[in-house]
């Protein structure tokens, strides 16, 4: 058994599994308790990468700023049929071919909630499809 690191990570492993290679000298660096150390193939510290290991991180593509919550819902999407003009405060305006995020979908009363320009309001459940991405 051979004892192995990677990153923060530390355990065993048959010695069998393993096969040895040259790995390059990284640059003293001065200042640093980490002289003539290394460079290693799996970690991302900034210890052990080059500059040119830093320009790549760099150019990394980045996700989100913020991740999506895990079974989160997918916004679903409603397309106009017809115009119809708000009969009241409570109800959206829309054209035919405009587009909105389905909050509730009709409950039985012909009425379904959309959000369009951050404003909830109902429009005629009739007068609306589901659309197709």
């Amino acid at each position: 058994m051979v004892r192995v690191r990677l990153g923060y990570k530390e355990g065993l492993v048959p010695a069998t599994y393993l096969e040895v290679f040259a790995a390059p000298i990284a640059p003293q660096r001065t200042g640093s308790s980490i002289n003539n150390r290394p460079g290693s193939t799996y970690s991302n510290s900034g210890s052990s990468i080059g500059t040119a290991g830093a320009a790549a991180a760099a150019a990394k593509k980045k996700g989100p700023a913020v991740a999506p919550r895990r079974g989160a819902k997918k916004l679903k999407y409603v397309v106009a049929l017809y115009e119809y003009a708000a009969q009241s405060e409570a109800e959206h305006s829309m054209v035919e071919g405009e587009r909105f995020v389905l909050i509730k979908d009709d409950p039985g009363d012909g009425w379904v909630e959309v959000e369009k320009g951050g404003a909830i309001k109902s429009v005629p459940a009739s007068y609306v499809q589901a659309a197709t991405n």
